[in-house]
């Protein structure tokens, strides 16, 4: 995975097309620098100067006008992407060009047709879920719920020739595969509505599963005390925060990116006062300082995909997302333990601890905790809404 992404930044690099690839940590470690001066063309998107950027030279606008990537770009591009528990697409078609994109735009400016034809061009180059991704960006620019876009009275609005514009610089940006949640700057979440800032990893739906299980083993506690451990945007500890008034949560991260816009969610959603954020690595043996020496509940959705994997997920993740927030080593389970070891220290007897993991882990763990002096027992697997066993929960048992 590292040499791929290096190889790719070290090309970039050399035709001058760095700044926004500067973005992700492998290129950043590699020393690859953007500009303080270049301004992300992105709205609703606020970034730190240094990590600002031009989506025009951004790696994944080249998809738009190929002939600038190298060989091997097409031999990744052409696999079937892995989406993170969603359908499989096959992702091997050329996006359309900027001057069909404009041609659709300009055809009609009702809202409805402009959804018809920005859905055509999307599925056309394969993005998934087309018509999803031009109903929302159709629906933040007229500043309306996407639901609105079904009514006869919100279909024949004419779009003025400002917003026809601004719609076909964000679907540019979809079409370069950015994250609809980056695009439009945020997204609900277990009834939140939480900022989404790239590269923090992009909270999943099958996760308010895992919100909902925690919430079911905190109900009737009174003023529970809650461990996340890698809060990425904050979503699972600020969902149990809005449902359970009385709870305090402590949420770590290693990227402070994460951590920042943690603590930016928890600041607009008036829960900063329960909530301690903590910026760390945690690993087998080690993690950063915390405020208290035991949890009523430790919840963790760890990186857990396995190394193997890395390769196929989507361009979206690929080129956007903080890939160590996916990458769980060899077997994906390298965080998992020492998440596992943690819990062990921090939990009472009778605790729950509730992970989010790879469906293959359920049958892998329980050989390895056999073999440990772990105080947990493994009692109960359970399925999210792809019927995938997801969510494995343990108890401390002494």
């Amino acid at each position: 995975m590292r040499v791929v992404a290096g190889g790719w930044a070290r090309w970039m690099a050399s035709r001058h097309h760095t700044t926004c690839l500067a973005r992700h940590p492998t290129a950043r470690n590699m020393g690859v620098q953007c500009p303080a001066s270049t301004l992300c063309t992105v709205p609703s998107i606020a970034m730190p100067p240094s990590q600002s950027c031009s989506l025009m030279t951004h790696p994944a606008y080249r998809v738009c006008s190929s002939k600038w990537l190298p060989q091997w770009w097409w031999r990744v591009s052409r696999k079937p992407a892995r989406c993170l528990h969603t359908d499989e697409r096959n992702l091997d078609q050329v996006t359309p060009s900027m001057g069909e994109q404009s041609s659709s735009s300009s055809s009609s400016s009702m809202v409805g047709e402009v959804v018809k034809l920005w859905t055509q061009s999307l599925d056309a180059a394969e993005v998934p879920e087309a018509l999803l991704s031009a109903q929302h960006i159709v629906a933040h620019i007229l500043g309306v719920p996407r639901s609105e876009l079904q009514r006869d009275s919100t279909v024949v609005i004419t779009l003025t020739e400002q917003q026809l514009e601004e719609v076909e610089r964000l679907m540019t940006c979809r079409l370069a595969r950015m994250p609809l949640q980056y695009i439009l700057g945020e997204w609900d979440f277990h009834c939140l509505t939480l900022k989404m800032v790239p590269p923090v990893f992009i909270p999943r739906p099958e996760t308010e599963q895992l919100v909902e299980l925690a919430l079911a083993r905190l109900r009737g506690l009174e003023a529970p005390r809650v461990l996340e451990i890698g809060c990425g945007s904050g979503a699972i500890s600020l969902a149990l925060l809005h449902a359970l008034p009385q709870a305090e949560c402590v949420a770590v991260d290693q990227s402070k990116h994460a951590v920042e816009l943690t603590e930016a969610n928890a600041s607009r959603l008036g829960l900063s006062e329960r909530l301690t954020v903590v910026a760390g690595k945690v690993t087998i043996g080690a993690r950063p300082p915390l405020p208290h020496s035991s949890y009523d509940l430790v919840v963790s959705n760890p990186p857990y995909v396995l190394r193997k994997d890395l390769m196929e997920v989507q361009p979206e993740i690929m080129m956007y997302e903080d890939l160590r927030a996916l990458d769980g080593g060899k077997d994906g389970l390298e965080v998992v333990k020492a998440v596992l070891q943690h819990a062990h220290l921090l939990l009472p007897p009778g605790q729950t601890l509730l992970l989010e993991v790879d469906p293959c882990h359920p049958y892998l763990l329980p050989a390895w905790l056999e073999k440990q002096d772990l105080s947990l027992k493994l009692v109960q697997v359970h399925q999210d809404f792809n019927k995938k066993e997801r969510f494995m929960e343990f108890i401390k048992t002494s």
